[in-house]
C-alpha cells in the first residue's frame, strides 16, 4: 500500500489516524513463505531468531536500525545492516515498526485495535496511531517530529481497507517532498569543489517529463570524491516545482539501492 500526497484544500482528515513517517526499509512479513520481503518482493535476509519471533499472520511495516530507540530512522545505517545476505549482530538493534496486517479483511481501525492489544516479540513494535482532531493538532505533531529530524506524518482513513497500490486513503504529510532520479552525467565542481563532483545532472525516475535538472547540494566530501554511478537511482528532496516541471531546490539524500 503506497501513500498519496496530502493537500489541505482536498482532504478532510478530522477523525483520521496519524502516525510518524518512519525512514527505514519497508518490509512485508509473508507468514506462508516465512520471509521478510522488500516492497519489490526481494527477500530480506534477517537472522533466524528475528524471523522466529514473527507472528502467524502477514504484516506490513518498516525496519529501522535504532540502537537508541529513536523511531525517526537512520536510513543509511539501516541499509548497511538489512541489505547484507549474511546478517550480523547489528540486527539486535533493528526494530520492526508495524502499521498493518494486509491479510486481515477488516477496516484499519479494527486492524489497529487488534494489533496494539497483541503481545509481540521485543523487536516488533506496533506504530502508535493518534486520532486527528484538527489541522492545528496535525501541524503541531508534524512540526515536533520534524524538529527531531523525522520525515513527516502518515494519515490513514479509519474506515479504509488495505490496498496493494497507491491509495487516497493513505496520505503523507511532508514540508519537503522527495522523489527518485536517475543520474545521467556529472557536473564538475568549482571553487572548493574543484577537481571533484559539483553535482549530478538527473532525470525523473518515474518519467513524469523529459527535463533534466541539477542536484548539487547534500553531498558529503566523501560522496563528492566517489559520486553515485552514472545510471544509478538517487533519492532527493525538493520544495515544490517550477512552472516548467523541474524540482525547486533539489537536495541529494542518498542512493536508492532497493529500486
Amino acid at each position: 500500500m503506497l501513500a498519496s500526497k496530502y493537500e489541505q484544500r482536498k482532504h478532510l482528515i478530522t477523525g483520521w489516524y496519524m502516525s510518524y513517517k518512519i525512514d527505514g526499509i519497508r518490509a512485508y512479513w509473508d507468514y506462508n513463505m516465512g520471509k521478510l520481503l522488500t516492497r519489490n518482493g526481494k527477500e530480506i535476509f534477517a537472522p533466524q531468531w528475528f524471523l522466529d519471533g514473527m507472528p502467524d499472520f502477514d504484516l506490513d511495516g518498516e525496519l529501522v536500525f535504532a540502537p537508541d530507540g529513536n523511531e525517526c530512522g537512520q536510513f543509511q545505517k539501516t541499509c548497511s545492516v538489512v541489505k547484507r545476505h549474511n546478517p550480523d549482530d547489528r540486527w539486535l538493534s533493528v526494530k520492526y515498526f508495524v502499521f498493518e496486517s494486509p491479510s486481515w479483511p477488516f477496516t484499519f481501525d479494527a486492524v489497529y485495535d487488534s494489533l496494539k492489544n497483541r503481545l509481540f516479540a521485543a523487536h516488533i513494535e506496533v506504530l502508535k496511531q493518534v486520532k486527528c482532531t484538527s489541522i492545528e493538532q496535525m501541524r503541531e505533531m508534524h512540526d515536533k517530529y520534524t524538529a527531531r529530524e523525522g520525515e513527516g506524518l502518515m494519515l490513514r482513513a479509519p474506515d479504509s481497507y488495505y490496498e496493494s497500490k497507491r491509495s487516497k486513503k493513505l496520505l503523507k504529510v511532508k514540508i519537503w517532498d522527495d522523489a527518485e532520479a536517475v543520474v545521467r552525467e556529472y557536473h564538475p565542481g568549482e571553487g572548493k569543489h574543484e577537481g571533484r563532483l559539483g553535482g549530478c545532472i538527473c532525470t525523473w525516475h518515474d518519467n513524469r517529463n523529459d527535463r533534466t535538472f541539477h542536484v548539487g547540494v547534500g553531498f558529503t566530501d566523501e560522496e563528492r570524491e566517489n559520486p553515485p554511478k552514472i545510471g544509478s537511482i538517487i533519492t532527493f528532496s525538493y520544495f515544490g516545482m517550477t512552472d516548467g516541471g523541474s524540482p525547486r531546490h533539489p537536495k541529494y539524500l542518498r542512493i536508492r539501492a532497493d529500486l
